[in-house]
């Protein structure tokens, strides 16, 4: 346990941390759920910086006891505290103190950026993981997309984004065949902005975007382990290269709790003769295909790699 100091007595022939004092009376006459008396003391650890960052915490074994709760209780609070994204698991190390609080990660809509980026700026370990990856034929949403035949063969992706073991993105990527030769050979579980750069020579010059707020599927809430009640962000993206073709088109399910998305608005359109809502000004960019040019929102310029 490091640092802690010890008191005097023992715990089935343990020496008991300073820091374990007070647990044995929040584990008496548990008036809430037993879980959630063990996750607030351990929140209040932390809050009071008893642990520190990088700090290992008691394991499920210790904490049952002090508490006198069976180690499956004690496992549903330290799993809130790991999607909390507090705590981080440690396969054969144990778990220890990841942040002193709760993280949200944010997407920039201003440039193109990767779940990559996004993660590590969180301060968390960020991990692709590859669901399905084959071979199949464009259809007609897929092919307006991506300006290719209808039936086209199309390279897709299906891949998770963790960020210290939790998931929080659900992708589907697809590439035109033609443009991405021999790309199922390479390493698929990392950052694939960085494949069509330097084993391509790709240069992704600009995206389109759209976003709106759904309730996953049963299958989708398996993959982010999250229950029935969380909503998510979905986001689809075409991105282009500085030759103007388009490389991919792809639809990502952000966790809505752990997911917000930033972005720079322009100023507000007049037209010649200063009348507002009007037309816009010489040197204002807006979408005219999208509410008579008054502004677009949900396009942007960031997607995912």
């Amino acid at each position: 346990m490091g640092r802690s100091a010890l008191v005097a007595g023992r715990t089935k022939g343990k020496r008991v941390p300073v820091r374990w004092r007070t647990a044995r009376s929040h584990g008496k006459g548990m008036g809430k759920s037993k879980y959630l008396v063990i996750y607030e003391w351990l929140s209040e650890q932390i809050r009071n910086k008893v642990y520190q960052p990088g700090d290992k915490i008691p394991n499920e074994n210790e904490l049952a006891a002090m508490f006198g709760v069976h180690r499956m209780t004690v496992r549903q609070a330290i799993d809130k505290l790991v999607n909390d994204h507090m705590l981080v698991r440690k396969r054969s190390k144990g778990t220890f103190l990841l942040s002193e609080k709760s993280p949200v990660l944010t997407r920039s809509l201003e440039s193109i950026t990767t779940y990559y980026d996004d993660i590590v700026s969180a301060g968390l370990e960020p991990h692709y993981r590859t669901i399905a990856a084959g071979i199949e034929f464009a259809d007609a949403e897929v092919a307006a997309h991506l300006n290719i035949a209808v039936t086209q063969p199309v390279i897709f992706l299906y891949r998770l984004m963790l960020a210290s073991g939790v998931p929080l993105v659900l992708e589907r990527s697809i590439l035109p065949t033609d443009l991405v030769p021999g790309f199922l050979e390479k390493k698929l579980d990392t950052v694939l902005y960085k494949v069509l750069h330097e084993d391509y020579g790709m240069r992704l010059l600009h995206s389109r975007q759209e976003l709106g707020a759904v309730m996953p599927t049963e299958s989708e809430r398996k993959y982010l382990k999250i229950g029935d009640n969380c909503p998510c962000i979905w986001v689809e993206s075409v991105v282009y290269t500085d030759t103007g073709r388009a490389v991919e088109f792809s639809r990502a399910l952000h966790r809505g709790d752990k997911y917000r998305f930033r972005c720079a608005i322009g100023g507000y359109v007049y037209d010649k003769d200063g009348k507002a809502g009007q037309v816009p000004l010489a040197g204002v960019l807006v979408d005219p295909a999208r509410n008579g040019g008054a502004g677009s929102g949900g396009k942007g310029g960031q997607a995912e790699g």
